[in-house]
């Protein structure tokens, strides 16, 4: 037991090189933390606007912009990362298109665990927030687990169910291991995204090497870790003013997208397709980690389905005694509002 801990710190979360492709014009994309390491945000890009109110607004984009800042400083290779993605005049339309069912619930979930919503931005960097996405290394999800941090972080994986590509599931173990890897990187999170990309073994022994703590400073790394962090930062600098680069950031609905449904019992994706009046490959599509066609034997007997068909759902399986709630399984405690 005395060994995991050590383990842990020299292994990578997420690994590299999703088989989906890479960002156009970017060159070789990373893939996740554990394989990886803790990147540390660049300060030339400046986050303004960032409040202490909730934003209640209409775009979902002008919420990522007003949370939280990740305090990364500024620094040229951000700018050249820029240029790159900005020279795809459909970069952001494309982004936009990626993002729009899953970005709601990722920066709600962002915000209840109080972390800066720019991080809603990096499954674009580590797959382009495709929840099936593969990398070589066995990566994989829309955050790109390694298996071994996916357990780490409560994501089953077994014969019937991947937690991995469990969209909640994943996000919420995404954010327990970014927070985890902040507090070990000092509060750092230029360091923390590293560590996220190449793991925090890595990312210490570069600092040792190099014998500093800025990130920008850290030769030792991995040259994909030392794109990592840029590349998101480059996002977000495009995501925040995209008139600076002339381009155009179509707005996203400030509210959800998709539903959660709880059952009380393993339940079939083709039976709460015709309850819910939607296609079966739709249902799949959401629930990636669902490798039989339903909900695994012993939970989590949980569904995301299109926002506005959830209650066709519940009310079936309410009138067939199947109707459940949030519990352990989530990773947390239900709270108002939730299925």
């Amino acid at each position: 037991m005395l060994l995991l801990p050590a383990l842990a710190c020299l292994l990578p979360g997420c690994a590299s090189g999703p088989t989906d492709g890479s960002l156009a014009g970017t060159g070789p994309r990373t893939v996740s933390a554990l394989e990886y390491g803790y990147v540390r945000p660049a300060a030339d890009i400046q986050v303004t606007g960032r409040g202490t109110r909730a934003y209640s607004g209409e775009d979902l984009w002008e919420r990522v912009r007003r949370g939280p800042s990740l305090g990364i400083a500024h620094h040229t290779r951000v700018e050249r990362a820029v240029r790159r993605m900005a020279s795809n005049a459909d970069y952001l339309t494309d982004l936009n298109r990626r993002a729009r069912p899953y970005l709601h619930l990722i920066v709600e979930e962002l915000e209840r665990a109080r972390m800066p919503t720019a991080l809603a931005l990096l499954p674009e960097v580590e797959s382009r927030y495709n929840p099936r996405a593969v990398s070589p290394k066995s990566a994989s999800g829309m955050w790109q687990f390694m298996p071994y941090t996916g357990r780490e972080m409560g994501l089953a994986q077994n014969g019937a169910y991947d937690g991995r590509n469990d969209v909640l599931a994943s996000t919420r173990g995404a954010i327990r291991y970014l927070k985890q890897l902040y507090d070990e990187m000092g509060g750092d999170w230029a360091l923390a995204l590293a560590s996220y990309n190449c793991g925090p073994g890595c990312v210490r022994r570069a600092m040792r090497v190099n014998g500093s703590r800025d990130f920008w400073s850290l030769s030792a790394l991995p040259a994909e870790t030392e794109n990592y962090v840029p590349k998101l930062l480059a996002v977000l600098e495009l995501v925040e003013r995209p008139e600076r680069y002339g381009m155009r950031l179509p707005k996203l609905p400030n509210g959800p997208a998709l539903d959660v449904v709880y059952a009380a019992s393993s339940i079939h994706l083709h039976e709460a397709a015709r309850h819910a009046g939607v296609s079966v490959q739709r249902l799949r599509d959401l629930n990636p980690g669902l490798k039989l066609g339903r909900t695994p034997a012993r939970g989590p007997h949980r569904l995301l389905v299109p926002v506005g068909s959830g209650d066709k759902l519940r009310r079936a399986l309410a009138k067939a005694g199947k109707l459940g709630g949030p519990n352990v399984a989530d990773g947390r405690r239900g709270r108002a509002g939730d299925s």
